[in-house]
């Protein structure tokens, strides 16, 4: 006796008829006219009877209808708390590189903090290999920023960033600025934003017209130097430092989802269970 023997018994027995339940089943009708036959030899009686119309359910098939219920049941519920154990293998997650430090940790705590014993490995990537990874299955979940999902993806956002101008606060200590006085202005260029082409049609907005003096893969690099007074820098409004303000013109949305996304059902399903309790 096997859990496929019961499962077409099963389907024959809710489907009225052999061929219903091979259709159920996803089975030829002869396989799974073989599989009931060796279930009823093994047990000794008959489970099913034929009649014009399809089968009926013998006095003893309804009895073991109700135990082959009760076995796919303790079954699936076995098969659960297999998935619910952690995973030998780390979870893999890709993350965007012009994510803010503080978000990302943050993130990363909160998830983490759900399976203290799942293990973790994370992997930074431009947005292009994120959502091309996450399709082709080498990330189990990427933390970036959000566009329309994918067929058979879900999202979970957590936060919405603006693109904004981040200038000394040495140099503008005090008083509402301007960004039209940054015109000639020394302008350090982050050349690994996603959002490079849109932030320097915010400059055109703004009707800012700089000196480039430095372009950097580095977002804290970016950061001291505009901290340090050597310029000014186009830079999402989730990144922070003592010496650094941001100005944000209301004339100008350029703003990002950020969030996570992942394949429906990746994991076993431990991913939405987590992210829903986020």
């Amino acid at each position: 006796m096997d859990l496929k023997q019961i499962r077409y018994f099963v389907a024959v027995a809710e489907a009225g008829s052999f061929s219903a339940g091979a259709r159920r089943a996803f089975v030829t009708q002869p396989t799974l006219s073989t599989a009931i036959s060796a279930l009823e030899a093994e047990l000794g009686f008959a489970l099913l009877e034929r009649h014009a119309r399809g089968v009926r359910l013998t006095a003893k098939g309804e009895g073991a209808l109700i135990t082959a219920h009760s076995i796919l049941r303790q079954t699936e519920q076995l098969k659960a708390a297999s998935r619910d154990k952690p995973a030998g293998k780390p979870l893999r997650l890709g993350i965007l590189p012009t994510l803010a430090p503080a978000f990302v940790t943050g993130c990363l705590s909160r998830l983490m903090a759900i399976d203290s014993d799942k293990s973790w490995r994370t992997e930074d990537a431009p947005l292009a290999k994120l959502r091309q990874r996450l399709a082709n299955g080498r990330y189990d979940l990427i933390l970036t920023a959000l566009g329309p999902p994918a067929r058979g993806h879900r999202q979970a956002e957590l936060l919405t960033d603006r693109q904004a101008l981040a200038v000394s606060s040495r140099a503008f200590p005090r008083g509402p600025v301007s960004p039209e006085i940054l015109s000639g202005q020394p302008l350090i260029v982050r050349v690994h934003c996603e959002q490079l082409q849109a932030a320097s049609r915010v400059l055109d907005a703004w009707k800012v017209r700089p000196r480039v003096v430095a372009q950097t893969d580095s977002d804290a690099r970016a950061l001291a130097m505009v901290a340090a007074g050597l310029g000014f820098c186009l830079i999402p409004d989730s990144f922070e430092h003592p010496d650094v303000r941001m100005l944000r013109s209301d004339d100008v949305e350029l703003s990002r989802r950020l969030g996570f996304e992942w394949v429906r059902g990746a994991a076993n399903g431990w991913l939405e269970r987590a992210l829903d309790r986020l």
